[in-house]
């Protein structure tokens, strides 16, 4: 999961009241979490990259929580959110409960959250040249699409990512609309509708391939 060398890390324990304590109703919104660890630190001075303009470091949380509940309500996504606001480093967690673990990120420039699947092995790729590639490469790490395979240009891959995940989701709602649509002129209509969107999506694999 984390090839990092020594001098990256930290393992220093951070008490949930001093992220409390800044919030409001801090003790209700951090109540699913039973520990906050930072594991890692990445630094020009606690390992070789250069930090950018936007990133100084990177900090990589280990949180063990007190339940693991359903797929949305999975982590305790507003006290991600507001430990995201009181430290301005990006944040790469890891999730515990028991013997299970998953891994979240947040894209700051778009305020979007990337998430694994529960137990889903990842290997992050954390040499680059600057602190700016190696948080871009996490985020393309979390890619569930084949915009993940794109080399060296994080902007298109975030974008195509997106825009496969749109147009998959667009396909299957109309699908779904198709196999349940009793009219043949509805069955045309978003037959119609469909095969532009798997024209596109077909067109855009095949130039990422």
């Amino acid at each position: 999961m984390f090839n990092l060398p020594s001098s990256t890390q930290a393992n220093r324990f951070l008490a949930k009241k001093s992220f409390e304590t800044k919030i409001v109703n801090g003790k209700r919104i951090f109540k699913d979490i039973e520990k906050i660890t930072l594991k890692y630190k990445l630094s020009p001075s606690t390992i070789n990259i250069e930090k950018t303009k936007n990133i100084a470091e990177i900090l990589i949380f280990e949180i063990v929580l007190k339940e693991k509940l359903e797929k949305e309500k999975a982590l305790p996504i507003i006290a991600m959110k507001n430990i995201n606001e009181l430290v301005k480093a990006p944040i790469l967690y890891k999730f515990i409960y028991e013997d299970s673990f998953c891994f979240s990120i947040l894209y700051k420039e778009q305020n979007q959250y990337f998430f694994s699947s529960w137990n889903e092995e990842i290997e992050f790729e954390l040499s680059q040249l600057n602190l700016q590639k190696v948080y871009e490469n996490i985020i393309q790490t979390f890619f569930k699409t084949a915009a993940k395979n794109i080399k060296n240009d994080f902007k298109k891959a975030y974008k195509l990512e997106n825009k496969i995940e749109s147009l998959q989701k667009d396909i299957k709602a109309l699908e779904n609309k198709i196999s349940k649509e009793k009219q043949f002129k509805k069955k045309l209509e978003y037959s119609q509708k469909l095969k532009p969107k798997q024209n596109e999506l077909e067109n855009i694999l095949k130039e990422i391939k």
